[in-house]
């Protein structure tokens, strides 16, 4: 509360030691509630005057009726109606000066005679002060004596003093009243605000903090107050700045008038660093100038700005990419029909030799095969984007395979007339026969365009590829080159899809950036995963893995003699075969002749399930799924239900995953694809015996 200084002054003898030190104690003790502060000074003020009687009221200019009467006599309050009209008010209304009006004796009588406090007193003196508080309101401070007073003039100034003193404080109570008001609306807006509030000091100090910032920090509140905003922050800001002395420098700028808006990373109470947008702005409070910080998480902002960003990259060299890859296209297909049409046109030529020709339709039908593999490849890229590539597994043997793809490597290389090139062939597993189970297209697919991407890029050395011996499940393969490399700033180019590392149209090697992108794509299909090194100018190597189907692992294991003793061992089984076409129980009962197991056959569902009701001897049943009437997997559910103990083993031409599951969950133990392997076929049969 500011110190009001007084307008007396002792050593000018104009005002009583005595009034001097009551003044003084009144002006120590008013505090900041008005009732109590006009019941203390008219109390002090009867008590310095011994005036008879002190009166504070409030009146209203426009009704002249005192709204608010309170006094002080005989050493006590005294309660007083209001809505009273006072002679004495009226006078003191009249007066424009606002000075304090000083009656005596006679004058007083015509005043008081209808005021009912007053009334029929034989007053002496009267000295009232008249305060403007409002446009239509006053407040009067006024003393009452049944006696003359020895010091007139030091009275007048002690109620100018103390009136003047009781309008500050009010004026003070006003502006303090607006401003909690003031300060009660924006507690609404503090409390539910969507942004984190803190307010902080002058010495950078957390006082307070809304609900929102607990939830942005995941603490409580008591773990934020009395902290330091660097406290909540690490120990560098991304420039490199101290945390401590860029919030200093912050917080200052603010204090001087200079609002602040930046950006800062926050610490979480789990200590996870956090990006926030701040504002910082100066504001006078009863406590004094406090700083108001506004906090907003925009982590999750910056991570949707930076994966919009990413997706613009992407889509801009996806353009980028398909423009080239059309351009490429372009080349790829005019350039064999250039030959095809080329060299038709001259052959129908009358002059060209029977010699010609033949060397025209070897260049026609190379020139075909060119664009017939551009558009495959056009047609698997479009399906594999369309998710509409279908895996067709099924057991073969992989030795085979690739024996058969070193044959047509071998012809590629004329092709490309690179024939002084070593092509090798390595094989991880020294047997005649090895098993996988993975889709045969496929895969030679995937090998045969690793292969052709060799031929392409290497002049002198060895191509080779293969395989390693299976591990963890896993059965790795990979096709070796000593060509041009590959450079590390654009190895990453290599899998996408319309990609080729040199896309300019200088290079002189044909392709259309499509062949790696497919083996990427099939291999994913096939639950696999493909990777290379390379070093330019040195080399490169591909690799790839595909899971070890656990059939083909079993066949693996099997030798002649054991396949011999399965043949021979069986005099003791019936064997059902639910077949509608002979032809397949024929072979099935040739296969199984060595055996020396009974063979059944039963046309369609029903059959099978009669004679399994009726033969109790059958030992396992070979279960055709497409035939008429009822077909194989409503047989083998009622098998099943007669004879649980009967293996049943799906035969099925259907290839996807679906149609395999659901045979196994009509009740049959195993399936086999077709066309049936015999290998396999035993296996499962004799694991299920």
């Amino acid at each position: 509360m500011p110190k009001i200084q007084p307008i007396m002054n002792k050593s000018s003898g104009q005002f009583p030691d005595e009034y001097l030190a009551i003044f003084e104690e009144i002006r120590s003790e008013v505090g900041i509630h008005p009732l109590q502060n006009i019941e203390l000074i008219i109390k002090k003020l009867q008590k310095a005057t011994s005036a008879s009687v002190v009166l504070f009221g409030i009146l209203d200019k426009n009704s002249q009726l005192l709204q608010y009467r309170r006094a002080y006599q005989h050493k006590s309050f005294v309660q007083m109606d209001t809505d009273h009209h006072s002679p004495i008010c009226k006078r003191m209304l009249s007066d424009e000066n606002q000075e304090v009006l000083v009656l005596h004796d006679i004058e007083l009588k015509s005043l008081i005679a209808d005021d009912l406090l007053l009334e029929n007193k034989l007053l002496k003196f009267f000295a009232g002060y008249r305060m403007p508080i409002s446009q239509d309101k006053d407040q009067l401070l006024c003393l009452f004596n049944y006696k003359q007073v020895k010091q007139p003039d030091e009275i007048v100034i002690l109620i100018k003093e103390i009136a003047n003193l009781l309008k500050r404080e009010e004026l003070q109570y006003q502006n303090q009243q607006k401003q909690l008001e003031e300060n009660e609306k924006y507690k609404i807006i503090f409390q539910h605000a969507d942004d984190g509030i803190f307010l902080i000091d002058k010495y950078n100090i957390i006082i307070d903090c809304n609900p929102k910032v607990t939830k942005i920090f995941e603490c409580d509140r008591d773990e934020l107050i009395g902290k330091s905003p660097q406290e909540l922050s690490p120990k560098y800001q991304l420039d490199g700045i101290l945390s401590e002395e860029k919030a200093n420098y912050f917080v200052e700028l603010a204090l001087s008038g200079k609002p602040q808006r930046f950006n800062w990373r926050h610490l979480k109470k789990n200590g996870q660093i956090f990006e926030a947008e701040v504002s910082l702005a100066a504001s006078d409070w009863l406590t004094g100038t406090m700083i108001l910080a506004f906090i907003r998480d925009v982590s999750e902002q910056r991570n949707i700005e930076k994966i919009l960003i990413e997706a613009r990259v992407k889509a801009e060299e996806a353009d980028r990419l398909k423009s080239a890859f059309l351009a490429n296209m372009s080349h790829e297909i005019r350039t064999p029909l250039n030959s095809i049409i080329g060299f038709s046109d001259i052959m129908l030529d009358e002059e060209t030799t029977n010699e010609e020709k033949d060397q025209f339709l070897q260049l026609i039908s190379a020139a075909g095969k060119t664009l017939l593999q551009l558009i495959d490849d056009i047609i698997d890229i479009s399906k594999i984007e369309a998710g509409q590539v279908r895996i067709a597994t099924s057991s073969f043997d992989l030795h085979k395979v690739l024996d058969e793809l070193l044959h047509t490597a071998q012809n590629e290389q004329k092709k490309y007339e690179k024939k002084h090139l070593e092509l090798r062939l390595k094989k991880g597993v020294e047997k005649d026969v090895f098993l996988i189970e993975t889709d045969p297209y496929r895969f030679k697919q995937i090998v045969m365009n690793l292969l052709t991407n060799a031929l392409k890029f290497v002049d002198t050395g060895f191509i080779e590829f293969g395989y390693t011996k299976p591990e963890g499940g896993l059965i790795q393969f990979y096709v070796k080159d000593t060509g041009i490399g590959i450079e590390r700033d654009k190895a990453h180019l290599l899998f996408k899809r319309f990609g080729q590392i040199d896309s300019t149209y200088k290079r002189n090697l044909s392709g259309t950036g499509l062949g790696l992108a497919i083996c990427h794509s099939l291999i994913k299909l096939l639950n696999g995963k493909i990777w290379f090194d390379s070093e330019p100018e040195k080399g490169t190597t591909f690799y790839f893995t595909l899971p070890v189907d656990r059939r083909a692992n079993i066949l693996n294991l099997e030798d002649e003699v054991f396949l011999g003793r399965i043949r021979r061992g069986w005099s003791d089984k019936t064997i059902l075969v639910a077949d509608d076409v002979e032809a397949n129980f024929l072979f099935l009962k040739a296969v199984l002749k060595e055996t020396k197991a009974k063979i059944l056959w039963a046309k369609n569902g029903e059959e099978a399930i009669a004679m399994v009701r009726n033969q109790p001897d059958i030992s396992l049943v070979l279960m055709d799924i497409r035939m008429p009437e009822t077909d194989g997997y409503q047989a083998a559910i009622a098998i099943k239900k007669m004879s649980p103990t009967i293996p049943v083993i799906a035969q099925t031409a259907f290839t996807e995953t679906e149609d395999q599951q659901k045979a196994l969950q009509a009740g049959c133990d195993d399936y086999i694809a077709k066309p049936i392997s015999v290998v396999e076929l035993l296996s499962i049969m004799n694991k299920l015996l």
